[in-house]
């Protein structure tokens, strides 16, 4: 299994925002700056992540881009399924109807048990504590603007 680009730059992107919770919105050119993120490529993201409802944006001079609750209250799951839809790794846990051998499918428990495990450690890890080890790993980026 492996991670796409538009989670793991969206975790990012949301440790940032986390991490300048309380100083306000933080502009796309800054927070692109402080993640290493491509603009052009964040800023799909970041549709996504709004429409999602886990940021909001701010308009004007001074706007940007925020959170839209509290760090300690977004996980990594959340994420995930904002930028990808639900954890399934195979079909037919969503839509067993579709399945053909689903009867005598001996895989599927497999994969049931693949994805709740990984749904188990995603949804046990919160942006504020991803934040609070950024923050002790390399410390906070230039305050956003």
């Amino acid at each position: 299994m492996k991670l796409s680009s538009r989670v793991r730059y969206g975790c990012r992107a949301l440790v940032d925002l986390a991490v300048h919770h309380d100083e306000g919105p933080v502009a796309l050119d800054l927070l692109a700056g402080h993640t290493s993120i491509p603009e052009k490529y964040l800023a799909k993201i970041i549709q996504d992540l709004r429409r999602s409802g886990l940021i909001r944006s701010v308009r004007g001079a001074h706007g940007g881009y925020l959170l839209n609750g509290r760090p300690a209250d977004v996980t990594v799951l959340d994420i995930w399924e904002a930028l990808e839809g639900p954890l399934c790794p195979v079909d037919c846990l969503e839509n067993p109807q579709g399945c053909d051998l689903l009867d005598e499918c001996v895989t599927r428990d497999v994969w049931s048990r693949v994805r709740d495990a990984v749904s188990g450690v995603l949804s046990s890890v919160t942006l504020e504590a991803l934040a609070e080890k950024h923050e002790a790993k390399v410390g906070r980026h230039a305050p956003a603007e």
